[in-house]
């Protein structure tokens, strides 16, 4: 028993070190987002979430999500941050992957799963998870109701709409990084018309206040998780 407790060590100490070699070498070919700086910030309890887009660069410190039966907003922090580059191939190893919490792989987040857009708005991501709205032009006092208006009367669950169940957990992934963001950080919030089923839908679309989105929104496995790329989860 212990000759074969020994081996099963060794064996597992190997493939951490054949991970981490690994993981070094992907290190040396994306220094830019891999720096010292960002391996310190690894798994770190983060209050912002900040995200690297192909022309631009943005710092979050306000969700907003709105489906059809009501809207939910959130302060990032706290946000955990781990890298999901590297955290993918240690899932599928025996007795190594049950330490590892798991993460979105790519190809997972299709149109398939696809729930709605994302767009950014200052510091605030806004997430649309409606299939349909009002006609007419929506204003951006809408915006600033989501963000900033009292907080609901009533609240319906967190979830795609109807008696869908409700989400489980929030991210935001973007390049190598998940952002989780607890769901306890979000409360409803009723912008001129209070929470109930497809109340919501009576709100013009917000497509027209944006050049174009920032991203999509998924329901893998029931986590809403949001797709800014350019990402590891979308091949880049």
């Amino acid at each position: 028993m212990t000759v074969r407790m020994t081996i099963a060590t060794l064996v597992a100490v190997g493939v951490l070190a054949l991970g981490a070699s690994s993981a070094s070498a992907e290190n040396d070919r994306n220094p830019a987002e891999n720096s010292p700086a960002d391996r310190a910030l690894q798994g770190a309890r983060l209050d912002d979430i900040h995200l690297w887009m192909a022309d631009s660069y943005a710092t979050l410190t306000r969700l907003v999500v709105i489906t059809p039966d009501c809207a939910f907003r959130g302060s990032t922090s706290v946000n955990y941050r781990q890298n999901v580059n590297k955290l993918g191939f240690t899932q599928d190893l025996p007795l190594i992957g049950g330490f590892f919490a798991p993460t979105p792989r790519q190809g997972q987040l299709t149109q398939a799963n696809q729930l709605g857009l994302a767009y950014i708005d200052n510091g605030t991501l806004v997430v649309d998870l409606r299939q349909s709205t009002a006609a007419g032009r929506a204003d951006r006092s809408l915006l600033g109701s989501l963000a900033d208006g009292p907080a609901a009367a009533r609240s319906l669950p967190f979830s795609a709409g109807g008696s869908a169940p409700a989400f489980i957990a929030f991210s935001v992934v973007n390049r190598s990084y998940q952002f989780q963001v607890p769901m306890a950080n979000f409360s409803a919030v009723a912008p001129g018309s209070p929470c109930a089923p497809s109340a919501m839908n009576r709100l013009p679309g917000l497509g027209a206040l944006f050049g174009q989105p920032a991203g999509t929104a998924h329901n893998l496995g029931g986590q809403l998780i949001v797709l800014i790329r350019p990402s590891i989860i979308a091949g880049y």
